[in-house]
């Protein structure tokens, strides 16, 4: 297993593997990625466009920053996308970050340690290259597995936006300063 920061710089297989794996993760988000404009969208209750696939998430999401997992056979087994000096409305107070925008793995790859070595990355080696030591994301209130794994990395909650995934699921900001 290979984890590299590869910022922009994707060839056309990289992006070709990591669409695939977009597809196979879209439904795993709340709201699913099909359904949403964007990686940052402020509004996540009832948008988007409902297309079959997550074309238009793919599409503003292929321009950010990518850490990348390739499995020994070559193939990319994961990925974290994040955008720099990020700020916004929830984050205020806790100044520009390195925002984690999407993570996703392989699903037939899950279970040997791919997610944890792509935060190592973003924790450890991208702020030295890129110069910022705050990392910042969010996700919804009922993604427990989201929210331990967070917690346990040492992550702290930065602002809870009630009901804006819809009646009962919130949108939680975390942060991190390394």
């Amino acid at each position: 297993m290979a984890i590299i920061y590869k910022g922009t710089q994707l060839t056309e297989e990289d992006k070709a593997q990591i669409w695939e794996i977009l597809c196979q993760c879209d439904d795993e988000f709340y709201p699913r990625l099909s359904l949403r404009e964007s990686s940052s969208q402020k509004e996540l209750s009832g948008s988007g466009t409902g297309t079959a696939k997550p074309v238009t998430y793919f599409e503003e999401m292929i321009r950010q920053d990518f850490i990348l997992a390739y499995a020994d056979t070559g193939e990319v087994a994961g990925f974290m996308t994040f955008k720099r000096n990020y700020t916004c409305e929830a984050l205020e107070g806790f100044g520009e970050s390195l925002y984690i925008t999407t993570v996703c793995v392989r699903k037939e790859l899950r279970g040997q340690g791919i997610m944890t070595a792509l935060y190592s990355c973003m924790e450890h080696e991208v702020p030295e290259i890129l110069g910022c030591r705050r990392i910042s994301t969010r996700t919804w209130s009922l993604n427990q597995a989201q929210l331990h794994a967070l917690d346990k990395r040492g992550y702290r909650k930065l602002a809870v936006l009630k009901d804006h995934r819809g009646p009962g699921v919130d949108t939680v900001y975390f942060g991190l300063e390394v």
